[in-house]
Order: structure tokens, then C-alpha cells, then sequence
């Protein structure tokens, strides 16, 4: 079944204003999320220091975060140390990175069994490039299939090619490396298919002028229906962080309005309707992020997320955590559970009269879509709160 495209950005996962709702069990955004009393975000961002030598094993050529300063902090102890004392307080815990690849650190599959020790979810983003190799030679893959429960856990590869040649010009690496992540994906669903789990396996696609021939698009949708991962996304790549709003105005007008349109209709005929029929192909169209959406001056990110980032900092959101963003830090991570509720409080008490145009936009600093569509939804619904 053929879809239009913007109907499919709400399959579950990917609503996140459904998703605070019915985590803080609100009917309504609105003033709440700034109440006096403490309370957990929905999400824990964990940016590994991938193998603290190297801050990823690629350079992508649309790689958001290229432009940040990427140091690397020693801090994994005291992280596992914190999940211990944290005891399942936070639902979902994220690896990822602004500028790092979690599979390269040594302590991801240690974090991981304790984000399920406690009952909690899973989600990991990564390149894919190592999946086939720490299988051979850890068993990563197997554990990661023991560890998961159910769709909530999800591990997300960033493919972005259908061929190889396309691919290793993306990623300026070599080509030999895109069949080890095709390998590794299959691999895995192999194991779930065998385990009889249904925890979820993602495909992200950035249509560039490297793979957006209908020849790499064809083979990537012919790969996901293949091995039957859970979803496939085609998306315009975000304009690189850190740059000011004049060029992203112009990246808007040079990349995302034209690409938006001619990569779309390349698209168009595999997008699904139906949300169970595997795998749910869906576009995200540009217009959800680019420039313009930064029309809010208020944040209540807080009460979804708060991040650790890789240098050894807490900071207020996935997408400043960087060490070009220190105003975005709310304090060192430590293995102290208070340290940690302080910088979430922190986070919350700060917002309250943060002021996104003067504190990020005008840095070159801005939000995910995540970020985006719960600040335009507080900003649109938002109200005085009452108990």
C-alpha cells in the first residue's frame, strides 16, 4: 500500500508528543511540565566516548555533528555505577552520540544488561559498520537479542546506501565495509526470527547527491523486504550543527526545498500505509526540521530527555551535547544518583526562563525534531497549570 509521506511520521516510536502525554500522563502540554516537584524525564541519552582514541570510524559526509569539538572523557565506571543506583527509574535509555559511534566502546553491552537488569528499554543508533565483527568476536549480536524483550527495544543502523559504491563515497570509507553491515543486519534478524523476540530493528536512509539514484533506492527497499526489518526512514539530511541561521537558511533553499521535492516522488510508490506490514517504509519530509521551525522561545525538553555527553558532562539535550555548548552543561557525570537528580532539576528549574533564540539559535545551536515538536506543541497549547 502506497502512502503520502506525512501520514507515516506517527508510527509508534516516532510520535513524541504522544509520547510525553502519556508518559507524564497529561492530556495537554502545558505549564505541568515546570511543577516543583521532582520528576524523571522519559529518556537517558548515553553518548559513550566511543574507544576513547577515535570519535567514530567513518566521516560521513552529512554527519550533523562534524562540526563539534569531540573530546572524549574516561567516565563508563561511574556511569554503570549510576545505572545501578538509578534501579529502573527512567524507562528508556539511549545510546548514541552527537559525534560518536556506540558500538566502538568497550562498556555498551555492560550498560545495556543493565538497562534490562532494571526492566527498562533500549535504544541504540549506530553506523553498523561493527555488528558483524563484535559478533565474531564477542557474541554482540547474541546478547543483544538475549537482552531484548520486546518492540520497545530497538537498535537503529544508519545505513544510508544501497549500493556499496554510493555508500563508501557517503562515508568516505571503504566500500568492503557496506556488505559487513548488510551482513550484520541480517545476522540479527536471523537470531530474532530463530528467539521468537519482537524487538525492533530500524533502517535510516539520508538521501544525498551520493545515493539517490532510483538504482540505490530500489536495492535498499529490496534489502529491508528481504530480511524484514520493522521500518525503513528516507529523510533530507539536517543541516550540519553549529552553523549559523543565515546558512541554514540557505541550505533550506539550496537542499531541502529542492531535494525535498525530487526525492520524495523517487520514493513515493514503496511508502506504507498499513503500520504492520514490516518493513513500514515512511519519508520524513525536510519541512518537519529545517529553519523555519524554530518559531518557540521556550524549552520543555527537559521533561522528556537529559543527556550524557561523550566528554564527561551532563547537558540539556542530545543535540548541544558538545563542548562547543558548555552553557548547555548541568554538571559532571558522576556515580553520585544525587548529582544526577540535581542536574535533572537543574534542567527543569533553567527552562523555566531559558530563552532558546538568545541561548541557542543565535550560537548555532538548535533542537532535533523531537525538540521541535514538543516546543511548538507547548508553544501552541500550553496553559497555566493547576493541581
Amino acid at each position: 500500500m502506497v502512502g503520502t509521506g506525512e501520514e507515516n511520521m506517527t508510527k509508534s516510536g516516532y510520535d513524541y508528543v504522544k509520547n510525553m502525554l502519556s508518559y507524564l500522563k497529561i492530556s495537554s502540554i502545558n505549564n505541568s511540565v515546570f511543577k516543583n516537584s521532582f520528576y524523571w524525564p522519559r529518556q537517558f541519552e548515553i553518548h559513550l566516548p566511543a574507544d576513547h582514541t577515535r570519535s567514530c570510524n567513518l566521516n560521513c559526509k552529512w554527519c550533523q555533528g562534524s562540526l563539534y569539538t569531540k573530546d572524549l572523557g574516561n567516565w563508563e565506571s561511574e556511569m554503570l555505577c549510576l545505572l545501578n543506583s538509578l534501579k529502573g527509574y527512567i524507562p528508556y535509555h539511549i545510546y548514541g552520540g552527537a559525534y560518536t559511534e556506540p558500538t566502538l566502546n568497550p562498556y555498551l553491552l555492560s550498560c545495556v544488561s543493565l538497562t534490562k537488569k532494571y526492566n527498562n528499554h533500549f535504544g541504540i543508533h549506530t553506523n553498523g559498520t561493527m555488528l558483524n565483527t563484535l559478533e565474531q568476536d564477542i557474541g554482540f549480536l547474541t546478547e543483544i537479542d538475549r537482552l531484548a524483550t520486546d518492540e520497545e527495544d530497538y537498535i537503529s543502523i544508519s545505513l544510508d546506501g544501497g549500493l556499496a559504491s554510493s555508500w563508501g563515497d557517503e562515508k568516505s570509507s571503504r566500500r568492503t565495509f557496506f556488505y559487513e553491515i548488510l551482513e550484520g543486519i541480517q545476522r540479527l534478524t536471523i537470531k530474532r526470527n530463530n528467539s521468537h523476540k519482537n524487538y525492533s530493528i530500524r533502517l535510516c536512509y539520508l538521501l544525498n547527491e551520493a545515493n539517490s539514484s532510483q538504482e540505490n533506492i530500489d536495492a535498499i527497499v529490496a534489502f529491508a523486504r528481504h530480511i524484514k526489518v520493522d521500518s525503513l526512514r528516507f529523510s533530507i539530511p539536517y543541516g550540519t550543527y553549529l552553523q549559523s541561521f543565515d546558512k541554514l537558511e540557505k541550505y533550506k533553499s539550496v537542499v531541502e526545498d529542492r531535494k525535498g521535492k525530487t526525492d520524495y516522488f523517487k520514493v513515493h510508490q514503496y511508502l506504507t500505509i498499513d503500520k504492520n506490514i514490516k518493513p513500514y517504509i515512511f519519508f520524513v519530509s525536510p519541512e518537519t526540521t529545517n529553519v523555519t521551525n524554530y518559531n518557540f522561545n521556550s524549552c520543555i525538553y527537559h521533561a522528556y530527555q537529559i543527556t550524557a555527553g561523550a566528554d564527561g558532562y551532563y547537558y540539556k539535550c542530545s543535540a548541544v551535547a558538545a563542548p562547543d555548548a558548555k552553557e548547555h552543561r548541568l554538571g559532571k557525570i558522576t556515580d553520585s544518583l544525587q548529582d544526577f537528580k540535581n542536574a535533572i532539576d537543574k534542567n527543569k528549574n533553567d527552562n523555566e526562563t531559558w530563552d532558546c533564540k538568545k541561548q541557542c539559535f543565535d550560537k548555532g545551536l538548535r533542537c532535533n525534531r523531537m525538540a521541535i515538536e514538543l516546543n511548538q506543541e507547548y508553544k501552541n497549547k500550553r496553559f497555566v497549570f493547576r493541581e
